[in-house]
């Protein structure tokens, strides 16, 4: 690979862990984690959806939704109450805490994301979005095609890294 390729790798790199660090503060600066914002925004627009919807749309496993739920109703941030003509099946709603909180969290990631792009004119943001739209169409193949954000992680999360163990054993480590 050519150097200057490696520096705007590592500069890509570098500018989505930046986005993630002042994200993931923001959504703590207002009493959430990372990944609760899009379920409050999902359940704000479509109000006693299921568990079931939500992880489709969110293309996440339904543990990882059921966990994520829990956690957020015993914040007081969401309710669910049993469908009246499904019992097995329940509705999730969002509360006036959960509203509140989902605002605040919206509004300080909007401001991460202005704060990224100051100086930028439309133009330019443009343009820039090309170029990664052609990065991102370079490297997609079929298994990424309209996938989520969070179901492109969660490949990372269900993929188990190799037995370093037995690397080491072999005489040989993959980094």
């Amino acid at each position: 690979m050519k150097p200057e390729l490696r520096k705007i790798i590592s500069c890509i790199n570098q500018l989505n862990i930046l986005h993630r660090i002042f994200i993931h503060r923001a959504a703590v600066e207002n009493g959430m984690f990372f990944g609760q914002l899009p379920i409050l925004e999902y359940i704000i627009d479509h109000d006693r959806c299921t568990q079931t919807e939500l992880a489709e749309t969110l293309q996440v496993s339904a543990p990882s939704i059921a966990t994520s739920i829990k956690r957020m109703q015993k914040a007081g941030l969401l309710l669910k109450t049993a469908n009246e003509t499904d019992h097995r099946c329940n509705r999730i709603s969002i509360t006036e805490k959960g509203l509140h909180i989902a605002g605040d969290c919206r509004v300080a990631f909007d401001a991460v994301d202005a704060r990224m792009f100051t100086g930028f004119s439309p133009a330019e943001c443009e343009t820039l979005y090309g170029y990664l739209e052609r990065l991102n169409a370079n490297l997609e193949t079929s298994e990424f095609k309209n996938k989520t954000f969070f179901a492109m992680i969660d490949v990372i999360k269900n993929e188990t890294a190799p037995d370093r163990e037995q690397e080491q054993n072999e005489g040989e480590i993959h980094v």
